[in-house]
């Protein structure tokens, strides 16, 4: 069955890249890319239904997880959040219960334990700054996800998502993998520069179909990993958890949700409002809401809204919280 799935990685490279110099590939034969393999985990979780992202997400999640070193596996931290059940697949297809070891929610990243021994074989991490343009990256989603596939970074704008979050520096890869969930996003000499988070229909541009996946970068793994395999969170530089949803599609920025019992309902934020300004600065945008709202502090902090609702201003001052006190706790964590 993988050796299918290497002959078709190997076409989509020809026909993707018909200039590529193929001694200039690290990764070329298929006994490479079944070491590689090797590393490469299922995962799947089951959420109860009183988790806080149960309805956005589901109950059951699904994806793939990449072996970091003998004891740890990462993953997107969205498939196992506020899960009571994990379970982790291994590349010869026997399942053994996991744990989630840590979640951090800015970055999105999720690390996972086994909880019976198991003898891993581990990736190594790649520097995700020094991707190159004209590199020639793999994603390598569990066999029986789907198909590994070829592309190249073709943009490293800022993302930001309605869910209070944002990256710097994210990794769009075009062309599409239909599995990115977790999946790896592997260079040439086979590490890890990034773990699959979104779909993506506009990876070389705004406005441009192109549709593909953002990878988190693996650099941003790299000051927290201790952090949240000893504490299960990161301990510094946390963001202020608000409780809302924002939008800004239609030019205006407006609150498209409100967690319920999150801090932004306890202060009387509703869904309409529109944001006029944060922390006594005039916003705009999603990252403008976001970054300003952050500069507050850390969870405790307060965070001052000015809002707009039948055309009169309101203002709140909202007490922030750490979100990872908001979620349903996973077991062990």
């Amino acid at each position: 069955m993988k050796i299918k799935y290497f002959h078709i990685l190997f076409l989509f490279i020809f026909f993707l890249f018909p200039n590529l110099s193929y001694s200039q590939q690290k990764l070329k034969t298929s006994k490479q890319f079944e070491q590689i393999y090797k590393s490469i985990v299922e995962v799947r979780s089951f959420v109860p239904e009183n988790a806080r992202t149960a309805r956005s997400l589901g109950t059951e999640r699904l994806g793939t997880g990449v072996v970091i070193d003998k004891r740890h596996i990462l993953t997107i931290g969205y498939i196992v959040i506020e899960a009571e059940k994990i379970d982790i697949r291994l590349p010869d297809g026997k399942i053994v219960p996991g744990k989630l070891v840590g979640y951090d929610h800015q970055t999105g990243f999720g690390i996972l334990r086994t909880i019976i021994p198991t003898n891993l074989a581990p990736l190594r991490m790649g520097d995700s700054d020094k991707i190159k343009d004209d590199e020639i990256l793999f994603v390598m989603p569990y066999p029986t996800h789907g198909q590994g596939s070829a592309g190249k970074s073709v943009s490293r704008r800022s993302f930001t998502g309605y869910w209070e979050y944002y990256l710097d520096k994210p990794i769009y890869v075009y062309p599409m993998n239909q599995a990115w969930a977790g999946t790896p996003l592997l260079n040439d000499k086979g590490q890890i520069l990034g773990i699959g988070s979104l779909y993506i229909a506009d990876t070389v541009s705004p406005g441009l179909m192109s549709p593909g996946n953002m990878y988190v970068p693996i650099n941003a793994l790299k000051p927290v990993l201790k952090d949240l395999i000893k504490n299960g969170r990161r301990t510094k530089n946390i963001n202020p958890y608000l409780g809302l949803s924002a939008d800004d599609l239609t030019g205006q920025l407006s609150v498209s949700r409100v967690n319920e019992n999150g801090p932004a309902a306890n202060t009387g934020i509703k869904v309409g409002d529109l944001i006029v300004a944060v922390n006594n600065t005039s916003v705009k945008t999603m990252k403008e809401f976001y970054l300003n709202a952050w500069k507050a502090g850390g969870p405790g902090s307060t965070v001052k809204i000015k809002v707009k609702r039948d055309d009169k201003n309101i203002d709140y001052s909202i007490k922030s919280i750490d979100r990872m006190d908001y979620f349903v706790k996973n077991k062990g964590l």
